[in-house]
């Protein structure tokens, strides 16, 4: 099944060999305007080809794509061909025909091994910056809480994420009630409530992500919350 991940890195691999048509740059400037984690492993990427064209990396063939993969590999063709190619006024001295064979390898592995690579970052995060670390309500940085079962044979954990939109809840649960309707809220030092989504029991973890509208250095406690709005576990929330 394609994912938009396979999507980023067929864009980024044309982009790299000057295959993108209007339609696929302006669809791949949205990618990386929209995420800036796409934005900075493009930069890095763009290092790599560099490398690759001084002949300093190794690479390794990627799996198949679609037809825009095809267009990468044979535009590249082409221009190994016209480079081989002796002009008529000039005839191809044995020394420079040596030196076209050492660079020509690099150049044509250079946008598929960039093709393989993107689409093993979103997995393995080679290229992903660093996340950020710091103190509770740094921006981006993943903050562990700790989370108290109130109710039932709920086990709840859940960390936290300041974004300069609201609050994002990593949160994993088991012992649910199968079927049974269960809100995360965020309580604000006024007293006022935020609501970051609802997610049915399963019999199965559950592992979801939750966003609330309300800046993490105004909150002061996260409550999970079921039927009849009964706290089934919940967090006291460190002051920012």
């Amino acid at each position: 099944m394609r994912t938009p991940d396979d999507r980023w890195a067929e864009l980024a691999a044309a982009a790299l060999a000057g295959e993108l048509t209007s339609s696929e740059a302006a669809e791949f400037d949205d990618l990386r305007r929209s995420d800036t984690r796409r934005a900075e492993e493009y930069v890095a990427l763009q290092g790599i080809s560099g490398r690759l064209r001084q002949g300093d990396l190794t690479w390794v063939a990627p799996r198949g794509t679609d037809d825009l993969a095809d267009r990468i590999a044979a535009s590249i063709q082409r221009d190994d061909l016209t480079a081989l190619s002796p002009s008529p006024s000039q005839a191809v001295t044995a020394e420079g025909a040596r030196r076209r064979r050492r660079w020509l390898a690099p150049l044509s592995a250079a946008a598929c091994l960039v093709l393989g690579l993107v689409i093993g970052v979103n997995s393995a995060g080679l290229f992903a910056p660093s996340p950020p670390s710091g103190p509770p309500g740094t921006l981006g940085a993943v903050e562990q809480i700790s989370v108290v079962e109130d109710e039932g044979a709920a086990d709840v954990h859940a960390q936290l994420v300041a974004h300069t939109w609201g609050t994002e809840a990593y949160l994993e649960a088991t012992g649910l009630t199968v079927g049974a309707t269960y809100e995360l809220v965020f309580v604000g030092s006024n007293g006022e409530e935020f609501s970051a989504g609802e997610v049915l029991g399963s019999d199965v973890p559950i592992v979801c992500r939750m966003n609330a509208g309300v800046m993490r250095e105004d909150t002061v406690r996260m409550e999970l919350r079921g039927t009849g709005d009964v706290v089934v576990a919940h967090a006291a929330l460190p002051s920012v």
